[in-house]
């Protein structure tokens, strides 16, 4: 036994001040966590340890919790007992120590406020049925933080209970939208709700089956009158949207005609100007030209099938020239020019030389 160790058992029983006793249990956690202790050393250290847990000073408990959080050495029964004390002294314990597991933790959790339930959610591995207890009783705060941990391991059930005790909560779509992975079917119900931003994340992160990034992507007129309803300063960045499709080789033709036909002409004029490599005022110019010289050459240029051309060309003269049909949003910035302006280019076949 060393003469350090036995100076120890001195101070704890010899009536030690608050202070001496909050530098012993300071020491006593630096001495665990050496593997140079003897076994003898260590069952006494262990045995000091016992009784400052059950300090009348917070400081002194607060203070052994922060140095033995680490340790894996400690028995459970003294973790517990430390996890289950005041905030100043659990709160460590609960995020760092590994000598709790998950059904320690997930009674803890059941019994405790939100700030201990924060703490477990810091932990560096947390289980999937830990996670599903977090979410099922936690605040937005403590299922936010739980969800942004890529250390836990949320299943299926997790997600649908966090979607479903906070579906308009932009915090817990956040938290989900930037999973490292999503169920599927989380993901489509996360298309309705997301901001666009949050679109475009999931667009760029998440495998899409084509359907799931076409509801993901565009934005039909019913769709755009309620977004602009429910926010008239929101913007959509459709041209962000093309170019991510686009790196990833999904700018289909299925989805290019399917904007057309739902009326999206932000996501149908970023579209074809990019499958041309021209710019989107380039490409504007001729998908509003009046007859079907214009959008022709753009339509063959952006090489999208023959044989639809002239099932395109309608829809594109009933979305751009029926005076019913005003755009709802603009991929551009606004212009002081009137719509009609094409008609009153004076030479209005050089408008088609842009190739």
């Amino acid at each position: 036994m060393s003469d350090v160790t036995q100076n120890d058992v001195k101070t704890l029983y010899d009536n030690a001040s608050p202070d001496k006793r909050e530098q012993l249990a300071n020491k006593i956690g630096t001495d665990l966590n050496d593997s140079n202790l003897s076994e003898t050393e260590f069952d006494l250290a262990m045995a000091i340890c016992q009784q400052l847990a059950s300090d009348v000073e917070v400081n002194v408990r607060k203070a052994l919790a922060e140095k033995i959080k680490t340790s894996k050495d400690v028995p459970k029964e003294l973790a517990l007992q430390l996890a289950n004390d005041v905030a100043e002294v659990s709160l460590p314990v609960l995020e760092f120590s590994q000598v709790l597991d998950d059904t320690d933790l997930t009674t803890i959790a059941r019994n405790t406020d939100a700030r201990r339930q924060l703490a477990i959610t810091r932990r560096a591995e947390i289980g999937p049925a830990l996670s599903l207890t977090l979410t099922e009783i936690g605040t937005e705060e403590v299922v936010g933080s739980l969800l942004q941990n890529e250390g836990a391991t949320l299943e299926g059930d997790a997600f649908e209970m966090a979607l479903e005790r906070f579906q308009n909560n932009p915090t817990i779509h956040n938290g989900l939208a930037h999973r490292h992975t999503l169920p599927k079917h989380i993901i489509e119900r996360l298309v309705d709700l997301v901001s666009e931003n949050l679109k475009t994340h999931l667009l760029n992160s998440h495998p899409l089956s084509p359907f799931l990034a076409e509801r993901l992507v565009l934005e039909s007129r019913e769709d755009a009158k309620r977004r602009l309803l429910a926010d008239p300063l929101s913007k959509r960045d459709a041209q962000q949207l093309v170019d991510i499709l686009m790196t990833q080789d999904k700018l289909s033709d299925d989805l290019i005609f399917r904007a057309l036909e739902i009326g999206d002409r932000a996501f149908f004029e970023c579209a074809m100007a990019k499958r041309v490599n021209i710019p989107l005022d380039a490409a504007q110019t001729l998908i509003k030209d009046q007859g079907d010289k214009g959008f022709k050459a753009l339509y063959n240029k952006a090489k999208l099938p023959k044989p639809d051309f002239q099932a395109i060309n309608f829809l594109v003269e009933a979305e751009y020239h029926n005076k019913r049909n005003r755009p709802i949003t603009n991929a551009s910035t606004p212009s002081d020019e009137p719509d009609t302006w094409l008609t009153q280019t004076a030479k209005p076949k050089k408008k088609w030389r842009l190739f």
